[in-house]
């Protein structure tokens, strides 16, 4: 009985787990799922900086409360109208479309070089960096 306990308590907790890790990263990339920070008024002011294309209203949306996902580090002024067009073009349906933009940018949703610059860095044999100095390099270069 106590062993039939455990296992379903570990059992609970895989398929918790399981749950959780689909909701934090299902939205990324996927345009038919909202992200765990939405809310309507955000979600409105994120439509108005789109339509804008307004870079800086975007950015201040993306960092408030101290929040630097990695995406800010990708997007920039230069190059927000790339950003807005694949959000635009996933949001009307072509995710192709969309994830092609998305991997020019270098947001390639899981897709991209496996050289440290991603998930994990490398399991630690490369050095990478969120402001982007000395992403993907080996150690000591």
């Amino acid at each position: 009985m106590k062993n039939n306990k455990i296992i379903g308590m570990m059992a609970l907790f895989v398929i918790g787990m399981i749950v959780s890790v689909g909701a934090v990263s299902a939205y990324r990339g996927n345009y038919s799922i909202e992200g765990p920070n939405c809310s309507p008024e955000r979600h409105e002011e994120m439509q108005q900086a789109f339509e804008n294309q307004d870079y800086e209203s975007w950015y201040n949306l993306m960092t408030e409360d101290g929040r630097h996902p990695r995406v800010v580090d990708v997007v920039n002024e230069d190059n927000f109208d790339v950003f807005v067009k694949a959000h635009e073009t996933g949001k009307s349906g072509d995710t192709e479309t969309a994830a092609q933009l998305r991997a020019e940018l270098g947001l390639n949703n899981g897709m991209g070089p496996k050289d440290g610059t991603g998930f994990r860095r490398g399991m630690g044999s490369r050095q990478g960096l969120r402001d982007g100095s000395g992403a993907g390099q080996m150690k000591g270069q």
